[in-house]
């Protein structure tokens, strides 16, 4: 049946923590009949597992459009904040801050496989400028911890600088900086696709 069944989703940690719960809940309030089987990994990861049948859609920023295989679809665009203590001396900034004053300070951030870090080092590469980069990592909420213990400042995407920064951080544009990403969604070049997946 149509309205009935489990939908798997290939998809990054950022997507699934952040972005997909309105969703999700909406599809199984519409669906009730309809469970859902998250599956995270990589961009990477989330590609091989829509084509090998794991799960029907994937969903991430990176990756998805280097495989022939796979359909492809614009689903939001958004941008990176930079994250900092509350107090920080580029809260006071009267202008918005430039990649310059920003590669004088030790920085966290993503993996370069996952959510827009690309954009970032091409931002800096432009620039003529070599980020200090002190620690990687796949989570938002890990490179949020990292900026409260005063390793560094944040480059985060937007959607993860949610009510959980206050009262100790502060979200800063960086739209300038780095430029709109684009998450896709994709499905198997061929396959069926439920109501209820044309739904969500």
């Amino acid at each position: 049946m149509q309205g009935t069944g489990t939908f798997s989703i290939a998809t990054t940690h950022t997507q699934a923590r952040h972005v997909l719960p309105t969703p999700i809940a909406k599809l199984r309030k519409n669906f009730p009949q309809v469970s859902i089987s998250l599956h995270q990994g990589t961009p990477d990861q989330v590609a091989h597992m829509v084509l090998e049948d794991i799960a029907e859609l994937g969903i991430a920023t990176e990756s998805l459009g280097n495989y022939a295989n796979l359909v492809t679809l614009p689903c939001y665009h958004w941008h990176h904040v930079l994250i900092v203590p509350k107090g920080h001396a580029l809260t006071q900034l009267k202008k918005p801050i430039s990649l310059k004053q920003l590669g004088s300070y030790p920085l966290i951030t993503y993996h370069p496989t996952f959510t827009g870090r690309t954009r970032i080092d091409q931002a800096f590469a432009r620039a003529d400028i070599k980020p200090h980069i002190v620690l990687e990592a796949i989570d938002s909420d890990v490179i949020k911890t990292y900026v409260r213990s005063g390793l560094g400042l944040g480059i985060i995407t937007e959607v993860a600088a949610g009510p959980d920064l206050k009262p100790d951080l502060i979200a800063l544009p960086a739209a300038h900086l780095f430029g709109a990403n684009t998450t896709y969604i994709a499905f198997k070049r061929g396959t069926y696709l439920r109501q209820f997946v044309y739904s969500f």
